[in-house]
């Protein structure tokens, strides 16, 4: 009788950084672990896009934590689509990066291995980052977030229906008809009473 293995379960220092992995909580998460659990060690590991994000994440913690030997490898992973009789209808490969950060000088070295940084550097490479941190946190938010001003909608409040209010509608108010006089042509305006017309009439002929 066979019994299948199960999956050994990922380890606290062994952290995926995928596209959406945002540094901010990574680091916050590396930070925590390595008080909390006493680790000498962290693992990261990214496919594709997402190796930017590893390579901000260590930039970032080998600034604020001082003493991390580093050691980098670069492989390749392949991404088969398959259908339904498992054969493999395409298939792509993608980089894949990993990066160890150690307190401890690592005993075997390769071509990814790097020192830790020089106190001097380090604490420059930290400075400018507290400084771009307190830039970020002391910006003020533009009023204008969801809108600016209220002429995002159509520049001034007015001007999105036509400039002036009553342009929109034909400028002046002679679009309608031109200026009064321009009237005459469309006959008279509405109950107006017409000169020389029926109460004319009606005064003559009426008796």
């Amino acid at each position: 009788m066979t019994t299948k293995e199960e999956p050994k379960a990922k380890a606290a220092n062994d952290i995926r950084i995928g596209m959406n992995t945002r540094v901010k909580n990574v680091i916050r998460y590396s930070t925590s672990i390595l008080k909390e659990k006493n680790l000498r060690e962290l693992k990261f590991s990214a496919v594709g896009g997402s190796i930017g994000r590893l390579l901000d994440t260590v930039e970032v913690l080998k600034a604020i934590i001082p003493g991390f030997y580093q050691q980098n490898k670069i492989t390749s992973v392949a991404y088969q689509t398959l259908d339904s009789n498992n054969t493999v209808l395409n298939q792509r490969l993608y980089p894949k990066m990993e990066v160890i950060l150690s307190l401890d000088e690592f005993k075997t070295k390769n071509e990814g291995t790097q020192d830790k940084l020089k106190e001097e550097e380090r604490t420059k490479i930290e400075k400018i980052l507290n400084e771009r941190k307190q830039q970020r946190e002391g910006r003020p938010r533009r009023p204008g977030f969801r809108g600016g001003r209220r002429g995002f909608r159509g520049g001034r409040r007015r001007g999105f229906r036509g400039g002036r209010r009553r342009g929109f509608r034909g400028g002046n108010r002679g679009f309608r008809g031109g200026n009064r006089g321009d009237n005459r042509r469309f006959g008279p305006r509405r109950g107006a009473p017409q000169r020389g017309g029926m109460r004319g009439n009606q005064r003559r002929g009426g008796k």
